[in-house]
C-alpha cells in the first residue's frame, strides 16, 4: 500500500502547476533604456506570457510560478521564476526572472531557444514594467 501511496504521489508532482501569476506583475514590461510605447517587449498577464517585437507576437502558457528557484526551501521569496510551457512534452524556451539578482522592479528573461533570441532579442536584458 505504502508503494502505491509513492506512486501516487511522484504522478502528482509530473503535473503542470499552472498557477496564476501574481497581479503585482502583471503588466508591460520594456527594456529598461527604452520609453513604455517600446514595440519590443514581454506582456504579463494571469496564465500566459507574449513575447513582443513590433507586430510579431508568441504566446506561451502553462506556467509554473516557482517561488523558491532560487535558494529552494531556504527562498526568501523575492526573486520569483515565471517557467512557461512547464510540464508539457516540450523543454522550457525560456525563464523570465521578476525581482532578477534580487532587484526589486527588474525582471530578466533568460532566453534558451537561439530562434527566439533572435526575434525576440531581450536576453539578459533588465526590463521595467510599465503603468496602466
Amino acid at each position: 500500500m505504502h508503494w502505491m501511496a509513492s506512486l501516487l504521489l511522484a504522478a502528482c508532482a509530473a503535473l503542470p502547476v499552472n498557477d496564476e501569476v501574481p497581479i503585482a506583475f502583471r503588466g508591460y514590461w520594456v527594456p529598461q533604456a527604452q520609453s513604455c510605447d517600446a514595440q519590443l517587449g514581454l506582456v504579463v498577464e494571469r496564465d500566459r506570457l507574449v513575447l513582443k517585437n513590433g507586430t510579431e507576437t508568441r504566446t506561451f502558457q502553462d506556467i509554473d510560478v516557482c517561488h523558491a528557484c532560487v535558494g529552494g526551501s531556504k527562498s526568501d521569496g523575492i526573486e520569483i521564476w515565471l517557467i512557461p510551457e512547464f510540464g508539457t512534452a516540450r523543454p522550457s524556451p525560456f525563464i523570465v526572472r521578476l525581482n532578477a539578482d534580487k532587484v526589486l522592479d527588474v525582471t530578466r528573461i533568460s532566453v534558451k531557444d537561439d530562434s527566439l533570441k533572435q526575434r525576440f532579442p531581450l536576453h539578459g536584458l533588465p526590463l521595467r514594467r510599465c503603468a496602466k
